[in-house]
C-alpha cells in the first residue's frame, strides 16, 4: 500500500518549481542518497512530464507523487500521468473524491483538530499539516492524543534541525523542500552534495 511506503521512507522531497531541464538529475540524486518518494508540485514548469519522465526512468521502488493538486482538472492530468498519490495545501472535497474514484491516495491540506477530522471521515489517506512552521512539533504531539487514528504529515518551513522533532511528536511523513533540494546545489549542478544532503535526511528520519 502507497500509504505504508511513505511511512517506511517519511522523508519526502517537495520538487516545487525545479528547472525541468535540471529534473531528472535532481531525482537521480535524491534516488541515490536513499529517497523513495518524490512530490512533484503542479505549478512547476513540465510537471506532468516530470511526473512521466520519472516513472519511465527509475526502479518501481521510487514512489512519485503530485503535489499543489488545486482543481479536479490537476488531479486528472496528475493521475493520468501515473502519479502514486496527491498532496494538497488545501482540503477540496471535489478533488478528493475524484482520487478515491480513481483509488490514488489523497493527502489534503489541513490547520485544525476539525478539518483533519472532516478530512479523514471523507477518505482522505492521511492528512498534511500545513503550514507546519505556525505549529509546530508540540501541536502534534497534542492532537495525535485524542486523533491518534489520523495519521499526519508535516510540511511547511521543515528544515533538518526541526524534521526529527516532527518525526518524534507523531508525524509519519514530512515534505521538505528548499531546505533540501538546495538552490546553490541546484543552480551549481553539484549532484554529489545534493545526494549527500539526501542521505543526511533520510538517517534523521531513523527508519
Amino acid at each position: 500500500m502507497i500509504i505504508d511506503i511513505l511511512k517506511q521512507h517519511p522523508i519526502i522531497p517537495v520538487l516545487r518549481k525545479i528547472p525541468y531541464e535540471k529534473s531528472q538529475s535532481i531525482i537521480q540524486a535524491l534516488y541515490d542518497g536513499g529517497i523513495r518518494a518524490v512530490e512533484v508540485t503542479m505549478e512547476s514548469e513540465g510537471a506532468v512530464s516530470i511526473i512521466e519522465e520519472t516513472l519511465e526512468l527509475f526502479p518501481k521502488d521510487l514512489l512519485v507523487g503530485a503535489g499543489t493538486v488545486l482543481s479536479k482538472e490537476d488531479c486528472q492530468r496528475a493521475i493520468d500521468a501515473g502519479a502514486q498519490f496527491i498532496v494538497s495545501p488545501v482540503l477540496d472535497e471535489a478533488v478528493m473524491q475524484y482520487a478515491i474514484e480513481r483509488n490514488v491516495p489523497f493527502i489534503p491540506g489541513a490547520f485544525t483538530p476539525s478539518e483533519m477530522v472532516k478530512a479523514h471521515n471523507g477518505g482522505a489517506a492521511m492528512i498534511k499539516l500545513f503550514p507546519a512552521s505556525v505549529l509546530g512539533p508540540s501541536f502534534i504531539k497534542d492532537v495525535k492524543g485524542p486523533l491518534s487514528h489520523i495519521d499526519i504529515m508535516t510540511t511547511g518551513g521543515i528544515t533538518m534541525e526541526t524534521a526529527k522533532t516532527y518525526l518524534d511528536a507523531g508525524a509519519k511523513v514530512v515534505g521538505a523542500g528548499s531546505a533540501l533540494i538546495r538552490k546553490d546545489l541546484v543552480d551549481s549542478n553539484d549532484w554529489a552534495s545534493l545526494t549527500a544532503e539526501a542521505i543526511s535526511w533520510v538517517t534523521l528520519g531513523g527508519r
